[in-house]
């Protein structure tokens, strides 16, 4: 007795675990979490050290070096890149994907703690954050209030806003764009200051000296404890003023008489608007743990809670949230899964022409894929665009084993007029191990993907276990609730007419096959000398393919990078942003538009938002646009500015699609020259919108020599100068003040009148050891120069990244094989070329993606010869997967797509799609070998005719199934497509070979004699079928 006879008899059984299946599939779906992507642990730490008013040379020397040295030896390093620039420098190191966050975060805590010794005394704590090295915030959320001065509205933001959203489960970090907190600016006037015979040094000993923090404890008595408290701190502007600086026979300096004190703010450069109004920005990110989707939820829920609280006038908006993006594709996709369900159960409808003959196979749908959802609970997965991508597959997939089956016990009736209970029993029993065959072998396809690292790995291991799982339940549910189904529902006797036409349908067309195929078996070396063609077509297709990491989709929103000269001002840049934000106000898909001048530091650099109306709502997609936004940003003179889409994946960074890091053992002029010169061959290959080279020598520095000799005549202590000009010039934070129980900066410097020229600096005196003031120009000599704006290493090697926007039509893989080629032709000796964000991944994930596939066969040919205890049956099968792979790769050659991660995911998906037919065949044909004794030639023919049907409805439902994919829209529509097409056109170019290139191998490969089957077994041994 058959595993199947057992359900066929007991239909409680049969239907008891199918209840068990819904219940236990239902408890998963309740409990999962639903979020865009699977979880990917995606880590990036930046260690930020301020170190006021020192150069570029001195913080790369000083503070970044020995800090990327101590951190460079954490585990599970990916890379370790430092930026020093002047007064700051930040050493970001990121992580593998997969390593834990916590552990990574004590480690690099501990060794930064190492050295932070032997950093300069007067830089700052270095400032270490734990990220996902995402540049783009999850949300940016704009506060406006006409009514308030940037500072007031910044001191709220950060007292009462910030604090509120930080509290929210899943926000790790909430950064204010455009904020302007309070300080105390000391504008010390210089001329006056040496009229006094005072120092700058004395200056800051006073603003020390008369504010400081005391904390003298309490006093205590028999009866009462007091607590003492000594008002040492100033808090007013004129507190500042009254400073006593010296006294001279009774003559008081204050500070007042060498400086203007006032309130005002730390630094007025970053300038933000939001819909054409000046405004502030919090841009909230997610720790790496988080859901986006519940975070994004909780964050929505309290912007209105907030706006009901505001003062009168402020108002508070979500500009941008990538979970809108998120909701709409998610939603999407549930849709694809209904059109294709209702596709499939047309197919199987025409195919089998009886509408009792259906409901087999449709009830193999819910089974299976709600099933699966308790699978993905039970090993902590997530509902999300990849596993919900699965299951649009499995929609096609999980249908194959009941079709086969149904159209199994279906021929039985036909043909040998057995009641729908006996054909049950028989066609079980001639079906069962094909059945498992399938099952295990399109399982095992996606065993080696649920088990690849990176990218890869991370995105798609619930996409394989999803697909996998939904199968595997197929098989079960095929072998025991299906047969149970068939032999109770369907029905014994004359067919009605509609069957009657798909019958006489298919029976002329069996008969048109069968003489096809007998045909191409007499025409053997030429079948194959085309397969070998094909095959060879194929490899030199694949390298002629055009490759990105993943195809742009249409998010809603675009960003744009503006750069004026370097000279340029916030005043300058925000003038040409706002005429560029003019230009584009217009366009009627735009729901709104922001802008933040001099958001990474730069005076000259601008990040633009454009943010569009919902795909339902607007007629142009987001390509479009960008094409539109382009030539309107273009019509700007005096700026550069480019548009591009944010990263669609996790764990590909930010900016420009294409970065590629040049590095050298040489010094940092040597690598600029370098990388300046693949930047212009790059941008006149004409396959670039723009290429930008990070390192930039046009920053404009003034070197100050001193006259050691000159200084030691005059008693002049060197490091006096040095504090001297630190202090005037630097406009670093020397102190706290306390106002309204928060700390804020003090920060004196001369006014910009005083140093807007650099020989002006030699009119600032310091005092000699004799007491005489001596001006600066007696003791220096000041000369002008460029230098770069910052200085860059990438793994300890001072290193330049050329980033670059490709040209429509033309992939990020494309663009970066370019831009490699120009760099070999350019590279000097010490030079090498490294990747960076989403380059980086796309070079890693191109050779993970091969060792997938490569393992992908091998494992299932394993498979297959395990289950037919041969060798040589798997090398028949398998026959027709490259030739399958020839017909998904001819569109992508065309230009209809591109070799992405999806469709790579794709390609490995059809290895086990295609050899289900060839299991098929095989197993058949064996069949009548063993019972019948036929010859090769005869068995093989004899099993394509009967197996065509089958196949062909499993193949209509499969690609037909997945039309949905290629024909869809709106948020994600382009990842859905990736690999709807390679599926579609590989499965019909697939399936048409196997039905003549199978047949034509069995004849040369399978065993002449079948030593384990040759005894033809007797009749009247078999189990008699139940009547």
């Amino acid at each position: 007795m058959s595993f199947s006879d057992l359900f066929i008899r007991r239909p409680v059984l049969s239907t008891v675990l199918a209840c068990m299946i819904l219940l236990l599939g239902f408890q998963g779906i309740f409990n999962l979490s639903i979020r865009q992507y699977p979880k990917v642990d995606e880590t990036a730490i930046t260690i930020t050290t301020a170190y006021p008013g020192a150069s570029a040379d001195l913080i790369q020397g000083f503070i970044s070096a020995p800090i990327a040295r101590a951190v460079a030896s954490t585990e599970n390093i990916d890379y370790v890149t430092s930026s020093s620039r002047p007064s700051s420098s930040t050493v970001t190191v990121q992580m593998k994907l997969g390593s834990n966050p916590d552990v990574a975060l004590t480690e690099v805590l501990s060794k930064v703690q190492g050295v932070r010794g032997t950093l300069p005394d007067a830089s700052k704590d270095p400032v270490i954050v734990k990220g996902t090295g995402q540049q783009f915030a999850m949300m940016y959320i704009s506060m406006q209030n006409p009514n308030m001065t940037k500072e007031q509205l910044t001191e709220y933001i950060e007292r009462v806003i910030r604090p509120r959203m930080s509290t929210v489960e899943g926000v790790a970090d909430v950064q204010i764009f455009g904020a302007q907190e309070y300080s105390m600016r000391v504008w010390i006037d210089p001329v006056k200051l040496a009229a006094r015979g005072v120092t700058a040094s004395e200056v800051l000993e006073a603003i020390n000296n008369s504010n400081f923090l005391s904390a003298p404890g309490n006093t205590e008595n028999e009866y009462v404890v007091s607590s003492i408290t000594v008002r040492s701190t100033l808090q007013t502007p004129e507190a500042f003023a009254a400073l006593p600086l010296r006294s001279t026979d009774g003559n008081v300096v204050r500070l007042r008489d060498v400086a203007r004190v006032e309130l005002g703010a730390e630094n007025t450069d970053t300038r933000v608007s939001f819909n054409g109004k000046p405004g502030t920005f919090l841009a909230i990110f997610p720790t790496p743990a988080a859901n986006p989707l519940t975070t994004a939820a909780a964050l929505t829920k309290l912007v209105p809670q907030i706006q009901e609280t505001l003062p009168k006038g402020m108002t508070i908006e979500v500009v941008y949230d990538a979970t809108g993006q998120i909701s709409a594709s998610i939603d999407e996709v549930f849709k694809t899964i209904a059109e294709a369900v209702a596709i499939v159960i047309v197919v199987i409808l025409l195919f089998l022409g009886s509408f009792r003959s259906v409901m087999m196979p449709i009830v193999t749908i819910p089974l299976s894929l709600i099933g699966v959802c308790f699978l993905l609970f039970a090993v902590g997965y997530s509902i999300n665009l990849l596993s919900l991508l699965a299951m649009v597959l499995a929609i096609g997939l999980v249908v194959d084993d009941a079709i086969v089956v149904v159209e199994n016990i279906h021929r039985h009736m036909e043909e040998d007029h057995m009641s729908p209970m006996q054909a049950a029993f028989s066609g079980m029993r001639e079906i069962a191990s094909a059945i498992v065959a399938m099952t295990m072998t399109l399982a095992a396809v996606f065993a080696p993907l649920a088990f690849t690292g990176g990218l890869t790995g991370a995105l798609f291991r619930e996409f394989a276990v999803t697909l996998a799982g939904s199968v595997v339940l197929s098989g079960v549910i095929a072998v025991t609730i299906t047969p149970m189904m068939s032999a109770r529902l369907l029905k014994s006797g004359t067919p009605g007419r509609f069957q009657r036409i798909v019958d006489g349908t298919f029976a002329r067309v069996e008969h048109v096959y069968e003489r096809a195929v007998t045909g191409s078996l007499n025409y053997r070396p030429l079948t194959l000398i085309i397969v070998l063609a094909l095959v060879g077509v194929t490899g030199f297709m694949f390298t002629k393919t055009s490759t990105e990491l993943a195809p742009e989709e249409d998010q809603g929103f675009l960003l744009s990078i503006v750069t004026a000269p370097r000279y340029a001002t916030s005043d300058y840049t925000e003038t040409y942003v706002n005429q560029m934000l003019g230009l584009v106000r217009d366009i009627p898909e735009t729901r709104a538009q922001f802008s933040a001048v001099a958001f990474s530091g730069e005076t000259n650099s601008a990040f633009v938002g454009f943010a569009f109306k919902d795909w339902a709502e607007r007629k142009r997609n987001s390509k479009e646009l960008q094409a539109d936004i382009t030539a309107r940003l273009a019509k700007v003179a005096g700026v550069q500015a480019f548009v591009f889409a944010p990263p669609t994946l996790p764990g590909s960074g930010g900016g420009l699609p294409i970065a590629m890091v040049v590095r050298s053992t040489g010094d940092s002029s040597e690598v600029y020259d370098v990388a300046e010169k693949i930047k212009n061959k790059a941008q006149a290959s004409g396959r670039f919108i723009v290429v930008q080279n990070s390192m930039a020598y046009d920053a404009p520095q003034v070197t100050v020599t001193i006259d050691r000799d000159r200084a030691a005549a005059l008693n002049l202590p060197i490091a006096d100068i040095g504090r001297t000009l630190t202090l005037l010039v630097g406009g670093a934070e020397v102190a706290q003040f306390d106002r309204d129980s928060n700390s804020y900066d003090i920060i004196p410097q001369v006014p910009q009148k005083f140093r807007d020229n650099p020989e002006k600096l030699g009119e600032y005196f310091v005092r000699s050891v004799t007491g005489e003031m001596v001006p600066l120009s007696a003791v220096v000599k000041i000369s002008n120069n460029a230098a770069p704006a910052a200085i860059e290493q990438f793994n300890q090697l001072n290193s330049a990244t050329i980033s670059a926007l490709p040209l429509p039509g033309v992939t990020t893989g494309d663009g970066l094989k370019a831009l490699e080629d120009i760099a070999r032709e350019s590279l000097p000796d010490s030079f090498f070329i490294d990747y960076s964000g989403q380059s980086r991944q796309e070079k890693e994930q191109g050779n993970t993606i091969l060792i997938a596939f490569a393992a992908a066969v091998i494992v299932i040919y394993l498979v297959l010869a395990a289950q037919f205890e041969s060798f040589r049956d798997p090398l028949i099968i398998m026959m027709a997967v490259p030739l399958s792979i020839f017909g998904a790769i001819v569109p992508l050659n065309l230009g209809l797509g591109t070799l992405n991660i999806y469709t790579q995911v794709g390609l490995i998906t059809l290895i086990g799609l295609i050899t289900k037919h060839g299991i098929l065949l095989v197993e058949f044909a064996n069949q009548q070998r063993e019972i019948h004794g036929m010859r090769r030639r005869d068995a093989i023919i004899a099993s394509a005719k009967v197996r065509l049907r089958p196949i062909l409805m499993t193949t209509a439902a499969m690609a037909l199934g997945v039309v949905p994919l290629i024909t869809s829209s709106g948020a994600g529509a382009a990842a859905r497509y990736s690999m709807g097409l390679v599926i579609f056109t590989g499965i019909l170019v697939g399936t048409m070979f196997t039905l003549f290139v199978v047949p034509m191998f069995y004849t040369f490969i399978a065993s002449k004699d079948l030593p384990h089957l040759a005894e033809k077994p007797d009749p009247k041994l078999m189990p008699a079928l139940p009547s």
